[in-house]
């Protein structure tokens, strides 16, 4: 996490935090790093995250799908076929902070994920989503970082995304 560190969030619930100066503030940094990638991506996708309310929300699910099979199950069988460079998939939903709405996040054309998980002495899961960040990873790719309140980290870089979102109690809505 470039902006929003789980030592910064933890140093907001210390006594005597100060809030930094407007030139330090991550949420005033992070939203103009946010305004240099509005054409990077579509308005649907750069309005997830500028506006989704996910902070406090709960990861309901994170999949990697690896490109590269020779045929899915329940196909017949066929010759190993690559399909070019970077065939890994990842699907994540969320569910935001008021159970409104189930956010669909498929990122293609991807170069690195990595999650950071070791359950508590409580043996729970991811907990609370806290913060993400959309960053520039560099040579064309994205980075999308989630931070939990549990102190896990999922990341994930990739060349594409799409965004949509489901009521989370009925009606599909785009």
């Amino acid at each position: 996490m470039k902006y929003f560190t789980p030592e910064l969030w933890a140093s907001w619930n210390e006594p005597g935090y100060t809030p930094p100066p407007a030139e330090k503030d991550p949420f005033v940094l992070y939203r103009q790093e946010l305004e240099r990638l509005r054409d990077r991506v579509p308005a649907d996708v750069f309005s997830f995250f500028s506006e989704a309310d996910v902070h406090d929300g709960e990861l309901l699910d994170f999949t990697i799908i690896d490109g590269n099979r020779p045929a899915p199950l329940g196909e017949p069988k066929r010759r190993w076929k690559l399909r070019g460079q970077h065939p890994v998939a990842v699907t994540l939903r969320v569910l935001d902070a008021w159970d409104r709405l189930v956010w669909n996040l498929r990122y293609t054309g991807i170069r690195r994920v990595e999650v950071k998980f070791s359950a508590d002495e409580r043996g729970r899961g991811f907990d609370d989503w806290g913060y993400h960040e959309l960053t520039d990873a560099g040579g064309g790719f994205l980075r999308h970082e989630i931070l939990f309140s549990s102190d896990s980290i999922l990341l994930v870089e990739f060349l594409h995304i799409e965004v949509t979102r489901i009521q989370a109690r009925g009606t599909a809505e785009r």
